[in-house]
Parts: C-alpha cells; structure tokens; sequence
C-alpha cells in the first residue's frame, strides 16, 4: 500500500492543529497541504510550535488547494455543509469534523440547528463515523461525518448497556458529560476562555443540547428503543 496523500482544511485552530500532530507520526499518511484565510503563507509552527522540528509545512488559502486522497475538514459548523461538493471532486475520501452532515434528516438540523441543511443529497450518503457501529460503512464511505465528543462518549456507554436490555425504556436517561475548556475552540470569550473557565464548571445546554441528536439517531438505528435523554 502506497502513502496516502492528506490534506487538511482549517489547519490553524486546535481541532486542526491536533489532526496534524497526528498524522505527522502515521507512517503511511503525508500531508500536502493545509489551509488556513488567515495565516496563508505563514509556516504552521506559527499557529502550532509544538509541531516545530517535525514540519516545514506552509500554510496556503483554502482556494490553493488541490487534489489528494483524504481532505479533513476542521472548518465551524456551518461552513462546510455548502461546499461539499467541492471538496468531494479534490479526495477520494472527505472527513468532516463538523457537525454539518452528522444527521441523516434537514427536519433534525431545523430542529436541532435551526437552519436548513442546503445539500441533502450528501446528507443522505454521509456516513456517522464511529466505527464501533459503522465500521464496514466507514471502509467504502466517500464522505464521513466525525461524531461530537459528547455524543461518542454517550453512545458508546448506552448501546452495549441497551442492547442487553440493561436499560428501561420507559426511565429517562442522566447523561453528564464534561469538556475542557479547548472544546470550545480557540476563539476567546466568557464562555470559551481558559482564564474564564479554569478549575470551573459551568453548565452548557442543559436542556436541548444539539448530541442529543446524534444519540438518539444512532442508538435507534441499531435497534434500540428511544432513549429518553436528558443531557447537559
């Protein structure tokens, strides 16, 4: 098997920035190209030192790229969900970070997201990249719809536990999930500042947080009941 050429998009943030830590030490991946609007140009030990001694990678725009393998997305929500077309005719295979196209229905993000999904035809081939239920799927996908962190802590604690009828349907479901402060991207703010939110907890959508989605899709398409899920 040959090297696998990566690229990633939306390099200079932390999602990105970890991503590419990563596949600098897999040795059958090299990337190519990262991109980043803002840092074009610029060596990516800018945004990320850690990384410097393992990549003289520069930076370029997102309309420089060109065609690889594998393209991560590492964009905001939102971003990616109208582009992806384009970034399926440049890889063989797309992974997106984001949330754009982890449901399976528009009436789930109109729910969930308040806004209307703009590509269902992808949305309905995109592939919930959690290989734990979805391994074959994940083999041939073309496009692969990464799970929120919460929701892959979730699924993989209830589904085993309701598969064998540990579970009553019929009682609702405490899901307490805790992120750092970098789950918040690099974005400074009250809520998203490390200063801000060091040694503190603070509650964040206790009551419609967006991953409640996605474990419930995911659960009852392998056969479980409808969890009754009350997440924060």
């Amino acid at each position: 098997m040959g090297t696998t050429q990566a690229g990633i998009v939306g390099g200079s943030g932390y999602a990105g920035g970890e991503l590419l830590r990563i596949l600098l030490g897999h040795p059958e991946v090299e990337v190519t190209q990262v991109t980043s609007r803002g840092m074009a140009k610029k060596f990516v030990t800018a945004a990320h030192p850690n990384l410097r001694k393992r990549t003289t990678l520069k930076f370029i725009h997102p309309d420089d790229l060109q065609p690889c393998d594998v393209l991560f997305l590492c964009v905001p929500h939102g971003s990616a969900a109208s582009q992806a077309a384009t970034y399926t005719d440049l890889a063989t295979v797309v992974i997106d970070l984001s949330a754009d196209f982890r449901l399976s229905s528009n009436d789930e993000y109109q729910q969930w997201y308040g806004w209307k999904h703009p590509d269902l035809d992808m949305l309905g081939k995109a592939v919930y990249g959690l290989p734990e239920l979805h391994r074959e799927e994940i083999a041939h996908a073309n496009y692969i719809a990464s799970p929120g962190c919460m929701s892959t802590a979730s699924i993989l604690a209830l589904y085993p536990m309701m598969m064998s009828g540990l579970v009553d349907p019929a009682m609702p479901v405490v899901v307490e999930a805790k992120t750092g402060s970098s789950g918040g991207g690099g974005e400074a703010g009250p809520a998203t500042h490390h200063p801000e939110r060091s040694g503190v907890i603070r509650s964040f959508k206790a009551t419609g947080h967006r991953h409640t989605a996605e474990i419930i899709q995911e659960l009852t398409q392998k056969g479980c009941d409808a969890p009754n899920i009350a997440f924060s």
